[in-house]
């Protein structure tokens, strides 16, 4: 292994001992390493493995998530509706990491939401960041934090008492050889994942409790009361 791969000792999450995992895969002619967490079950890429901001976007310019792509509208619907629609009704929200085209933003509009919108490449307007909301969504945006553990704690100090958070991202395998055959590792921007003992973590972390998860790649958090 590397030199580079020492740069990984503890999880970025709860602190605890890492091991490290090289894949078959390469980025910028590093091998791509693994930090595997057993004890909160985060894996994040190593620091060598994570692109820049100018290639994280390059990357984004190919997808075509706008409202001319009536399967990605049928996707971001079928999200509202398993993560949205039973736990709230109405209220002031945000669309989390919202992209080029802002789909999850209108749809959550005609559903009667006063919204607003995030994205630090395509809309990085951070008035937000005075404001507090009944929900907050953000949809595969997860998989590429390199600090996923400060932007869940920052989303959480933006929800009012009973707000609901809900997040989709793909749930890792948790196993190392599966892993190495995932889909979802493949794309360079994807740099952390996670399965629902993680996010249980972060519910004793934080004043949330999770209220739902479809143990692939949905979560929903409300946020407690009195904190």
């Amino acid at each position: 292994m590397s030199a580079k791969s020492l740069e990984a000792k503890s999880c970025i999450l709860c602190g605890a001992s890492v091991r490290l995992l090289e894949d078959t895969l390469t980025y910028q002619d590093n091998p791509v390493q693994y930090a595997i967490c057993d004890h909160c079950e985060l894996i994040t890429k190593t620091p060598a493995s994570h692109p820049s901001n100018k290639a994280e976007k390059a990357q984004y310019e190919t997808h075509e998530n706008g409202m001319d792509n009536t399967g990605y509208i049928n996707y971001l619907s079928r999200f509202a509706e398993t993560a949205v629609d039973p736990f709230i009704k109405q209220g002031r929200g945000l669309d989390f990491g919202s992209g080029p085209g802002p789909v999850l933003y209108e749809l959550l509009k005609q559903k009667g939401f006063i919204m607003d919108h995030y994205d630090p490449f395509y809309h990085p307007d951070k008035s937000y960041q005075n404001k507090h909301f009944d929900l907050i969504t953000t949809t595969e945006v997860f998989e590429h934090l390199k600090h996923p553990k400060e932007t869940f704690e920052h989303l959480i100090k933006r929800l009012r008492p009973k707000g609901i958070l809900a997040i989709q991202t793909e749930f890792h395998p948790n196993n190392d050889q599966v892993l190495l055959d995932w889909w979802y590792r493949r794309d360079y921007t994807h740099i952390t994942f996670y399965t629902v003992q993680t996010f249980n973590y972060l519910s004793t972390v934080f004043p949330v409790k999770m209220i739902y998860s479809n143990d692939k790649n949905i979560v929903v958090f409300q946020k407690e009361v009195n904190p």
